[in-house]
């Protein structure tokens, strides 16, 4: 199995043209968090400011090391970062990913039939959100200012109760929101508000600051200022970003961290 998880990273070199893993998972990165602190009411952030745990989210085993258990009705993490994707000449684009295993819908008593993984916005200035559905879909939402303009496409019945599901959003104002489950690209609609806000709401992980909760387990997350292809997509599945943010002094840790996805 070494052997195949060895093969699986040269092949994922070769799809970048002979750009290195680092450059292919790194390039524009905004945030990773791999939840692998274990314990603490601080969740690292590799790359920025850490995470803040918010009302006691368990950390338990996650799709890789460890990762962070969200009870659906208070938990979460909150992000003291202005992660607005509006960079001047950057239209909008952003990506986001995180492995999620969804242990239940329709905790939170908000009314709504939807659930963040990581969002940023609130009144008057919603931006972006990953979300698992009720029918156990996943989406991407990405507003203007005010929230009247939304490009929101999600696919029912993609995510699996109880089972780890790796969830990805893209956007940019040209080619709108791609949603993506375990690799797929499973939904896409057209941009409906052109930029999100410049907001100053923080991000969060499990919790929209209306009152939504996630009841799940969430590893590895991840954002980047620049639309993920498909293959980068794929590539980030297979632990290729925890690979490339280890120094030299932990290659051994680091094709552990391959070795453990198969």
């Amino acid at each position: 199995m070494f052997r195949y998880a060895i093969s699986s990273v040269f092949v994922a070199v070769i799809l970048f043209g002979g750009v290195s893993l680092g450059q292919a998972q790194t390039d524009g990165l905004l945030l990773y968090m791999p939840l692998d602190d274990g314990g603490g009411d601080t969740a690292t952030n590799t790359v920025g400011d850490d995470g803040t745990l918010v009302d006691s989210p368990q950390w338990v085993a996650g799709k890789f090391g460890g990762a962070l258990e969200f009870n659906g009705t208070s938990s979460y993490v909150e992000i003291p970062l202005d992660l607005s994707p509006q960079a001047p000449g950057n239209g909008g684009a952003l990506s986001i990913a995180a492995w999620v295993k969804v242990l239940e819908v329709n905790t939170d008593g908000h009314g709504q039939t939807r659930q963040p993984i990581v969002m940023k916005g609130g009144g008057g200035e919603w931006e972006y959100a990953l979300y698992v559905y009720d029918d156990f879909g996943a989406g991407m939402s990405v507003w203007n200012c005010a929230g009247s303009g939304v490009a929101e496409p999600s696919a029912s019945n993609t995510l699996t109760q109880g089972e780890w599901h790796h969830v990805a959003g893209t956007f940019d104002v040209t080619n709108g929101v791609t949603v993506y489950v375990d690799g797929a690209e499973v939904a896409q609609d057209a941009p409906g508000g052109n930029e999100p806000c410049d907001g100053t709401v923080p991000v969060r992980i499990a919790s929209r600051v209306d009152g939504q909760f996630l009841k799940a387990v969430v590893d590895e997350v991840a954002m980047w200022d620049r639309v993920l292809s498909a293959e980068e997509v794929a590539l980030n599945m297979t632990g290729a970003l925890a690979t490339a943010v280890e120094s030299s002094g932990k290659l051994a840790t680091s094709w552990g961290r391959v070795k453990y996805t198969y």
